[in-house]
């Protein structure tokens, strides 16, 4: 059984060592990610195992593993977090926001969008707030879905998911992905006016994970069941090795088809158009930083100062026919 008195700061360094360690899924990962030590990491999770009185994972020769207990801790522990951050937000209503910090999740791949005038707002939202923190943390898609809907962060900027129908999304701008293959591909010197969709199907596909909920319907097939790239950058190192076709962004395919290393597939198929937007969970609406952080996200990116018209582009829903694909 889980004994633990009262909390103290030690407590909740260790817990936050312990949650780094499951969602890295190792001790490696985690040491890389927290800058520390493997016996350093080793050593707290063994006084968090003592103090709690059980043991909460398996590592070693066999892996990292987390027993049931463990799970149960860590839950708790993710539970726990979120309520401290919603107390956060809460206190620094007080003083009116004049200080405190802002939590940003931004997901991979969309700072460098031509459209993205992201460091727009926070140039702005800096000089309204020149005491408040802000701090930025970059990650793939789902984990800031997953981050935004337990409560761990305000704010986010990422790719609509309408699965979510606890997260409001406020559009911003579009991402235009297209098809792509790498210079050793079969078909990079193919004729475009002879390729057909049907033809595409044939070949391995490159897909992000569960990140990427919109896809062409070929890619469930076996035959063109290909690599997993979690995250942009991992995706086009896989397409540009030439062992898969894949959907780019415009921007970030631009530059290696500059350099002959990718060549966009025109099979006849219109492009995805995907919807990027500022992402604000269950408790946003109480955080006067996050609130006035997204409204300067929705200026900028629209144009307008006018608040009758934000209003009107709030509005707008979001749904599953709002996006194009292929």
């Amino acid at each position: 059984m889980v004994k633990l008195g009262q909390l103290q700061d030690v407590d909740l360094k260790l817990l936050r060592y312990f949650c780094a360690i499951v969602e890295e899924g190792s001790f490696t990962a985690a040491q890389s990610s927290l800058n520390l030590s493997q016996s350093s990491l080793s050593e707290y999770l063994k006084a968090l195992e003592i103090r709690l009185g059980v043991v909460l994972c398996q590592r070693g020769p066999k892996g990292f593993r987390l027993f049931e207990e463990g799970k149960e801790v860590y839950l708790a522990a993710r539970e726990m977090f979120s309520s401290i951050e919603h107390f956060k937000n809460q206190v620094s209503n007080i003083n009116d926001g004049a200080v405190g910090q802002l939590s940003i999740a931004l997901q991979d791949g969309i700072i460098d969008n031509p459209r993205s005038r992201i460091h727009d707002a926070l140039e702005r939202f800096a000089r309204l707030y020149p005491g408040v923190r802000i701090k930025v943390e970059t990650m793939l898609g789902f984990q800031m879905i997953g981050k935004l809907a337990d409560g761990l962060f305000p704010i986010g900027i990422g790719l609509v998911n309408t699965k979510f129908p606890q997260l409001k999304f406020e559009p911003l701008f579009e991402e235009i992905v297209e098809l792509y293959c790498g210079r050793s591909h079969h078909l990079f010197d193919g004729d475009d006016g002879q390729l057909t969709p049907e033809q595409v199907g044939e070949f391995r596909y490159c897909s992000r994970g569960h990140h990427e909920w919109v896809h062409p319907e070929w890619v469930d097939s076996e035959t063109s069941s290909g690599d997993v790239g979690w995250g942009g950058e991992a995706q086009l190192a896989l397409i540009l090795s030439g062992r898969n076709i894949g959907y780019l962004s415009e921007n970030t395919a631009a530059p290696f088809v500059k350099k002959g290393l990718l060549r966009l597939l025109k099979d006849g198929s219109s492009p995805i158009v995907n919807r990027v937007a500022a992402v604000s969970g269950p408790g946003t609406s109480k955080f006067k930083l996050a609130k006035t952080f997204i409204d300067t996200l929705i200026e900028v990116h629209d144009g307008t100062d006018n608040e009758a018209e934000r209003s009107r582009g709030r509005a707008q829903p979001i749904s599953d026919s709002s996006i194009r694909s292929s």
